[in-house]
């Protein structure tokens, strides 16, 4: 057998440059790289719809942060927080329930010694409407200050109590039917003659226990007041239609929360005097009790 020596070329091995070895180590990081911008691609779905709700977190936010801060001052931290946590409560009813009708509305905005407000974007077609939204407020607002109540009686807290009286008496006062307040939106199902003891009361209110607050609320009143004497125009007139079932499934849920507000602030203040706290007096007592 003969065997045949194969020459075999060899080339001279590579000598590693420093770009190839750069290469190496980056080539893992590179694909590192790509994983977090397939992800950040995918969540770019999530995070954008979250950036369009900045300003309105920033602006309730930032309000919010200031009412609690002036009203620290005078209350504490805790019971300012409460309160304001309270004002959000009320105001969100009105949100949830424009928004079940589709209407456009602004954040909440907080105004220290004024309360809070949401900004309608879009009117109220029709008084039912204006109705359901004026009562949303209270009606959420109740409940949250009913969880005070209860959890003040759940730990024996004086300072949940105290926030459950104030939050009773800061929804039975914005049924007042009148004006600007929830109550005077209420009554448009109800009859709009109701604005005029609404505002008696007020200037009652006003004379008994003098408020720049309630007067402001007065002058603001005064147009609507004024309405009440002029001829209707057709608009208007379709605008007030309200059935009887809606009038009568409104009254019920307005006289039914005024008592139901009136029996908690009852029970609310029977319940500070146990702990020897004056319901209507500085929110300081109720914290250093």
């Amino acid at each position: 057998m003969n065997l045949q020596t194969e020459q075999r070329e060899y080339e001279a091995p590579k000598t590693e440059t420093a770009w190839s070895r750069v290469k190496k180590a980056l080539g893992p990081i590179a694909v590192i790289g790509v994983v977090i911008a397939k992800f950040f691609a995918k969540l770019k779905f999530v995070l954008l719809p979250l950036l369009k709700f900045l300003p309105i977190l920033l602006k309730s936010g930032g309000t919010m942060l200031l009412m609690i801060w002036v009203y620290t001052q005078f209350w504490g931290w805790r019971f300012a927080v409460g309160f304001v946590v309270l004002l959000l409560v009320h105001e969100s009813g009105h949100l949830l329930v424009a928004k079940k009708f589709g209407l456009k509305v602004g954040a909440p905005v907080f105004i220290p010694f004024m309360g809070a407000f949401i900004a309608l974007k879009e009117a109220p077609r029709n008084a039912w409407m204006e109705a359901c939204v004026g009562i949303g407020g209270p009606m959420l607002g109740s409940l949250g200050a009913l969880a005070c109540n209860v959890l003040g009686e759940m730990f024996s807290a004086p300072i949940f109590i105290a926030l459950a009286w104030f939050g009773y008496f800061l929804n039975l006062f914005n049924l007042t039917p009148v004006g600007m307040l929830d109550g005077g939106r209420i009554v448009t199902a109800l009859s709009r003659w109701l604005w005029l003891p609404g505002l008696a009361l007020l200037l009652w209110f006003g004379w008994k226990y003098p408020n720049f607050i309630i007067w402001l609320i007065v002058l603001l009143s005064l147009p609507r007041i004024y309405s009440l004497f002029r001829k209707r125009t057709e608009e208007e007139q379709r605008y007030f239609e309200v059935t009887p079932s809606q009038r009568w499934i409104m009254s019920s849920l307005y006289f039914g929360l005024i008592a139901v507000l009136l029996f908690g602030m009852h029970v609310a203040q029977q319940d500070l005097a146990k702990y020897g706290v004056r319901s209507h007096g500085h929110g300081q007592d109720v914290i250093v009790q």
